[in-house]
């Protein structure tokens, strides 16, 4: 008997539905990062109540119980097997890891007798197996990636540490260097932060306060007082200023300099954003994980502060927080922690020994973890927040960070790739380190190239319709439920991944997504050019409170909202001609448009929030208020953000490179 798509459609509604209540369990099972909520003798219940509600679903759906018995056995023992030898999974987890292969497979033989059964001209056939191909070969690295991403969700038992270690008995304070780099930055945002750090519970250790390049001395001076004004109420030097200009390598270049003019007997270097109030047992919860030899940085979470209130602010938010909060501690897991910059501490000697911090890249911070795990250190990533910082105020500041922090990684790999490469032909790394970190600096290439195949087989596929080269093609009702379930699938993971970040509200979750997809344009463009050799230009994100505008969203968003047109208006024209293209390829082709559309128009929408964020604070900055604080010797509250009046430096002086960041 001839193999058919038919024949296995019973067995695409089985792990669809799977699929579904698979994240349905793992989501009743982890309530929250690292913790599993029900006993351990529900695996039984759960390995058979799910895979037996399935096969029923199935049957009374498609009516066949004897053709989806096959891959009902499979996938049931292979789930059974990796419970026996895989212990550091919980059980919704490993239907969840399982079902996926088993979908690709099956999902990929099904669209391949699909394409074969259709009749199509051969030059289309030959183009859509391809594509096919390609797309089997992209979704295997996504979940490679995604095995490691989520673990969070999907494992109970951890080899790398998930909490601060309890201090030992005997306490031996490390000596510390924090380093807080500076740009041009309003002085209340650095003398908060430098607050904070004099708050510390813990006595080992100084504060490097490196202003480099800034011109106006009415933005560095009164941080040069206000160090002697700390010291003085500490009644030690703890705190020691710097003002260097000029100094080339951004950020890099400043904690370079820290590094040569930190205490020569410092053991850790802290490196904390001059926007970032750290809480006071910053020091004291981390310093004792370095009491492993094999331990050269520990990373804590990018969080913020002040975005309750702004539509635009808590969108961004969200949008940070399940990768900071469930994405990368799973990626600590497999070995592929990297540092992202600030609230983090290094080891001294590595740090020196490797070279210090690389001025040439964008992203600094993830770059100098590679060339300490390729000398054959490792580190922590914790899910434990302890430092908030600012949100960028624009749209147009959102996008630049995200522009740094998506084309440095592809430098980083454009650079290392030869690191990269497995033993005996590259030094090994700990853990999943090398395919993790190639994962992540392809990524925005492999969406790239996946929009670019998808857009050319519907533009094969219509150019074969409209020329009757081919007829009308009938899409299997199969593939509408599978359609439809994926997508519910798609929902619940992603509410879930919300929850376990602290979002409790479904409005904060649509906001998240707005803010995720108004970055794809920004995105695909960082991707190509951390390609190029050439250097990118460093810019900076401000930190004065901007002026009012009278900008439109259009206009700031042009690239977005004319590509979102574009795909909107050719999904349209596929319904127009719904009966030369066929109804059912029609709707498709517009459901792929109109999705497309959407990522990319929701850029002026994100920009509008902006504008309107903006603009609020202007009025506010407007209206009269309390005369300004004055320092009692006592922490007080300082404002997080200085109003629109106050002197900002230039958003992009010169090149934008001798300047810090803070993101």
């Amino acid at each position: 008997m001839n193999l058919t798509h038919v024949s296995l459609d019973s067995s695409m509604v089985f792990l669809a539905v799977m699929a579904l209540f698979s994240a349905l369990l793992v989501m009743r099972t982890v309530r929250s990062p690292h913790m599993i909520t029900r006993p351990n003798s529900y695996e039984m219940l759960e390995i058979f109540g799910a895979s037996g509600a399935a096969f029923l679903t199935t049957a009374l759906l498609t009516g066949d119980i004897v053709g989806q018995l096959p891959v009902v056995a499979l996938f049931v023992n292979v789930a059974a097997f990796m419970r026996y030898r895989v212990g550091r999974l919980s059980m919704p987890g490993i239907l969840w890891l399982t079902v996926q292969p088993f979908a690709m497979l099956v999902s990929g033989l099904w669209f391949y007798l699909v394409i074969r059964s259709m009749g199509l001209p051969a030059w289309v056939e030959g183009l859509s197996i391809a594509g096919l191909g390609s797309a089997l070969v992209m979704v295997g690295m996504e979940f490679a990636e995604r095995f490691a991403r989520e673990a969070v969700l999907t494992h109970e038992n951890w080899r790398m540490p998930i909490a601060p270690p309890v201090p030992p008995a005997r306490i031996r304070p490390y000596r510390v260097s924090v380093h807080l780099p500076c740009y041009a930055e309003p002085p209340e945002v650095v003398k908060a932060t430098m607050n904070s750090l004099a708050e510390q519970d813990y006595s080992a250790f100084e504060v490097l306060v490196c202003d480099n390049n800034t011109r106006d001395e009415a933005l560095w001076r009164p941080l040069e007082e206000h160090c002697r004004r700390l010291n003085r109420r500490l009644g030690r030097d703890v705190f020691r200023f710097f003002h260097v200009s000029p100094l080339p390598g951004a950020k890099a270049g400043a904690l370079n300099f820290c590094l040569e003019a930190m205490d020569p007997a410092t053991e850790i270097v802290a490196v904390v954003d001059a926007d970032y109030q750290s809480r006071p047992d910053f020091l004291s919860r981390l310093t004792p994980f370095f009491d492993d030899a094999q331990i050269a940085y520990v990373q804590t979470p990018h969080d913020y502060r002040d975005y309750e209130g702004s539509d635009y602010l808590t969108a961004s938010y969200w949008e940070y927080m399940p990768n900071n909060k469930v994405d990368m501690p799973g990626v600590s897991e497999y070995g592929g922690a990297f540092t992202i910059g600030t609230m983090c501490l290094l080891r001294a000697t590595p740090l020196r020994q490797v070279g210090g911090w690389a001025e040439w890249c964008l992203t600094e911070d993830s770059e100098i973890s590679v060339r300490l795990r390729a000398a054959g250190y490792y580190g922590v990533y914790l899910g434990e927040t302890f430092g908030r910082g600012l949100i960028p105020e624009t749209f147009d500041d959102y996008k630049k960070q995200r522009f740094r922090w998506t084309a440095g990684p592809v430098q980083q790999l454009r650079r290392y790739w030869r690191l990269f490469l497995p033993a005996p032909l590259a030094p090994e790394m700990p853990g999943w380190t090398k395919l993790l970190e190639v994962l992540r600096c392809v990524a925005p290439l492999k969406t790239l190239l996946g929009m670019v195949c998808a857009i050319l087989g519907l533009a094969a596929m219509t150019t074969a319709l409209l020329t009757r080269s081919m007829q009308p093609v009938d899409i299997p009702n199969v593939a509408w439920f599978v359609l439809i379930t994926g997508a519910t699938t798609s929902f619940v993971r992603t509410w879930h991944r919300y929850r376990l970040a602290g979002c409790e509200r479904v409005e904060d979750m649509i906001g998240g997504e707005i803010a995720r997809m108004s970055l794809s344009y920004v995105i695909l463009v960082a991707g190509v050019a951390g390609l190029s050799r050439k250097p990118l230009a460093w810019r900076r994100t401000p930190k004065f409170a901007v002026e009012g505008t009278s900008e439109s969203p259009i206009e700031t968003t042009l690239p977005e909202t004319c590509i979102g047109l574009f795909t909107l208006f050719i999904g349209v024209l596929a319904l127009i001609n719904r009966d030369a293209l066929g109804p059912e390829f029609a709707l498709l082709a517009f459901m792929a448009a109109a999705g497309l559309a959407i990522r990319f128009l929701s850029a002026p929408l994100m920009a509008a929030m902006s504008i309107r964020h903006v603009n609020s604070i202007a009025e506010a900055a407007a209206e009269p208020g309390p005369g300004p604080l004055s320092w009692p010797g006592a922490m007080e509250a300082i404002p997080a953000r200085v109003s629109a009046g106050a002197k900002a430096a230039p958003r992009d002086a010169g090149t934008g490179r001798s300047g810090t960041d803070f993101s």
